[in-house]
């Protein structure tokens, strides 16, 4: 498994409400495709761009942007997120 879990802050909410992009802890050696190609298959969505950052506590994030108005909401909620 690539992706670890959502990650989920205040920010990320209204990075979800205003930028249609959702974020998610995953594996320190995991690239962009990797990550595209597990979220595309296992939440049925589509990936307009990714962008990973390593956090001071030495995880991996990755900032997913998806394809359509409202897909992220739509995700978070059937997530349990929102």
């Amino acid at each position: 498994m690539v992706i670890k879990s959502p990650f989920i802050t205040e920010k990320v909410t209204n990075m979800i409400d205003s930028d249609n992009t959702m974020e998610f802890l995953v594996d320190i050696k995991a690239n962009k495709k990797e990550i595209k190609k597990e979220l595309e298959e296992l939440y049925d969505v589509d990936v307009i761009s990714i962008r990973t950052m390593i956090t001071s506590k030495g995880e991996k994030k990755a900032a997913v942007k998806l394809a359509g108005d409202g897909s992220a909401n739509e995700l978070a909620t059937t997530l349990g997120l929102l």
